[in-house]
């Protein structure tokens, strides 16, 4: 009986053991596969930057936050498009650039031409620049004078002069409603050496602020480019500027040609003495986010008005119904 019971302790012991062995084999198994999966199975929301970074140390670190669809390299049929409808012609200057990948287009990019209201980019990056640096503040005052009055944009020029207004609304004026007169107050309250470290900044050094400055179309989609990727001014500030641009109720020229329904912040430019018809912005195609300027001097702004729609729509319908093959 003694024997009996030992053998049926022993067994149960064994039994016991087992189960042990076979629970912390299973449970090494599982930390193995998990492990296996964490290491290399691809993630379906794509790794992080800094997971691609350090994991594909020779790779654009940000390839994980766009699906690879939507990195579009292959821009061939639209370059042959632009180039042969508009390349002949000198008065006509494009740039494109395709934000996730960078690859771009530029026709005529050394034709240059006198930026009109374009200008109120800068100067708006150079008084947000002089806020972050403390200068400032949003809800600091600038006084209207007779000499800052324009009629050609907007209607603060019928404020009476002594009026004041703050920062954050002159700045909302010039970039949302292109008023002439908000961006001459700011002008006025900046010094020459704060506008100029903006194009500085974009490679323009020594840039002149004059009636007789003149830029191209490349150069100037630097500054779009600059508040995309937050460069020169904060994040939240670069956040701010272009949605006022985006805010704008202009839609005309490179409006013209797109969905009404797409996010466009951008600056449009017209000088009528000078023939010059002019617009450049970021178009917010989901995941497909581009650059568009273009720059038209000719006698009749209907010709500009077309072409500007034309150039749009097939850029947009190019960049929005592409595959790769």
């Amino acid at each position: 009986m003694k024997d009996k019971k030992d053998n049926q302790r022993q067994n149960a012991n064994s039994l016991k053991r087992l189960t042990i062995g076979l629970g912390i084999f299973s449970a090494i198994l599982l930390a193995s596969n998990i492990w296996t999966l964490a290491v290399y199975a691809p993630s379906q929301q794509g790794s992080t930057i800094s997971d691609s970074k350090n994991k594909y140390p020779l790779l654009d670190p940000s390839r994980g936050t766009y699906d690879r669809a939507d990195r579009i390299i292959n821009f061939q049929s639209l370059r042959d498009f632009l180039n042969n409808e508009y390349e002949a012609d000198k008065n006509v200057s494009i740039y494109f650039e395709f934000l996730n990948t960078g690859a771009n287009i530029a026709m005529n990019k050394d034709a240059e031409f006198w930026p009109a209201s374009l200008l109120k980019v800068p100067v708006a990056m150079a008084a947000t620049k002089k806020i972050e640096a403390g200068d400032w503040k949003w809800d600091s005052k600038l006084v209207l004078t007779g000499l800052d009055k324009d009629e050609k944009f907007g209607d603060l020029y019928k404020q009476p002069v002594g009026s004041t207004f703050t920062i954050e609304d002159l700045l909302r004026r010039s970039l949302s409603d292109s008023d002439n007169t908000a961006h001459f107050m700011l002008i006025r309250n900046l010094e020459p050496e704060e506008i100029e470290a903006v194009y500085k900044h974009i490679g323009l050094d020594g840039y002149l602020l004059n009636t007789s400055s003149v830029i191209g179309a490349k150069q100037y989609s630097a500054l779009f480019r600059s508040l995309y990727t937050a460069s020169y001014i904060s994040g939240d500030n670069s956040q701010k500027l272009l949605t006022l641009m985006a805010q704008s109720s202009f839609r005309e020229y490179l409006s013209t040609g797109l969905p009404t329904d797409i996010s466009f912040a951008h600056k449009f430019g017209i000088d009528r003495e000078k023939k010059v018809w002019l617009d450049s912005g970021i178009v917010y195609r989901e995941n497909r986010p581009y650059i568009l300027t273009v720059m038209i001097k000719s006698e009749k702004e209907d010709m500009a008005r077309v072409a500007m729609k034309t150039i749009s729509e097939n850029v947009y319908r190019y960049i929005n119904e592409y595959k790769e093959e």
